[in-house]
């Protein structure tokens, strides 16, 4: 079963730095689960996710709406990296009060520490930020170095997968003396990655069933063609076909007399011949071109771990592209901006070109007279 998957884009000041992915650790065997009270759980089956990442997961998508407590979205989307120490953490998750004193879980308050066997023995990992021992809320921090100091006070449920640079150029950021960043560093979106998934193949028969059936009750007109019986019982293949009366055989030897006449007749048949061979060919190409038998789009291919790697890795790519092209188009309006308002002071002289060459722009030049 493959883990889950969240990310953080960030944002250093104003500049977009990039997107970092979690992959989230549901591998351990906690022994409790989340209730609807604060603080309230049962013991049920040890398979099931711990409260870290369930809590962590859910901050990320925001799924719980508003706090009953402090009426603010339960969502890490424009919270900030409140403490930065180089060499050793960054720390962040305070959506409430952004300084390192609030924060709030998903459950209504401090949850328990479920599992402390994991160690603090490399750079990357997500951890549980907590004031002691069951004090663990919506604040977390990310390791820069291994923490053996730290083994046994901490819950790591996940670590970095793509985007540790970025996790660096943050640490890089100037602090002041308490370790707070001096340019923000904002969450300024977040959410969780999934993976694609196959629909079962007893859907589609079910699907395509009842698309069957809806068929024949829109078209109960279209009934099918028996074969006509004989008198003893049997079924014969040929019509029987009544006489042709002589009136009509008189005028078919008049029509095949008119030439002209009968090369209309052949002109018309083959032009509805091809009109009615060109709707055929349009019915057979149009479930072709749509994917399926039915007309409805191809169901999703299932995904392995390497495929989905790879297209986090190609959307990373686009949405960095994306992000280069808005900030060249910002840099380029501002020099165009600047140029026009030095040119506008200036009186409507311009220097252009290494020599420095002086150019009059007539426009202004005509205002000013």
């Amino acid at each position: 079963m493959a883990r889950p998957r969240v990310f953080f884009d960030i944002s250093i000041g104003d500049q977009p730095a990039g997107r970092i992915v979690f992959e989230l650790y549901n591998a351990s065997a906690p022994k409790t689960s989340e209730k609807s009270d604060c603080l309230a759980f049962i013991p049920i089956a040890a398979s099931l996710t711990c409260l870290a990442l369930h809590s962590f997961r859910a901050l990320c998508t925001g799924e719980k709406g508003l706090s009953p407590l402090s009426e603010r979205p339960l969502y890490y989307k424009n919270s900030i990296v409140h403490r930065s120490i180089p060499g050793f953490m960054l720390q962040g998750g305070d959506f409430t009060k952004r300084n390192g004193t609030g924060g709030e879980s998903i459950y209504g308050g401090p949850f328990p520490d479920e599992d402390l066997s994991r160690p603090l023995d490399s750079e990357g990992l997500l951890c549980m930020a907590n004031k002691g021992p069951n004090t663990n809320n919506s604040q977390f921090f990310i390791t820069l170095r291994e923490c053996p100091h730290l083994n046994g006070k901490h819950v790591v449920f996940g670590r970095v997968i793509r985007g540790y640079d970025i996790v660096e150029r943050m640490a890089k950021v100037p602090t002041d003396e308490k370790d707070r960043p001096a340019t923000p560093i904002v969450i300024s979106n977040c959410g969780e990655l999934m993976l694609r998934a196959q629909v079962p193949q007893k859907k589609l028969e079910a699907r395509s069933a009842s698309e069957s059936v809806s068929d024949d009750e829109r078209h109960p007109h279209k009934k099918r063609r028996h074969p006509s019986a004989s008198p003893d019982g049997s079924r014969s293949r040929s019509r029987t076909r009544e006489p042709r009366p002589a009136s009509r055989s008189r005028s078919r030897s008049v029509d095949s007399a008119s030439p002209e006449r009968k090369r209309h007749k052949s002109h018309k048949k083959s032009k509805h011949g091809k009109k009615h061979k060109s709707k055929k060919d349009a019915k057979t190409v149009s479930p072709a071109r749509s994917g399926s038998p039915h007309g409805h789009p191809p169901e999703p291919a299932s995904e392995t771990e390497s495929q989905y790697d790879a297209r986090l890795e190609r959307e990373e790519n686009d949405r960095i592209e994306a992000a280069r092209k808005r900030e060249l188009e910002r840099v380029t309006r501002r020099l165009k901006e600047e140029e026009e308002r030095r040119t506008t002071k200036s009186g409507g002289v311009r220097f252009k070109g290494r020599g420095r060459m002086k150019y009059l722009d007539p426009e202004l030049q005509r205002e000013r007279t």
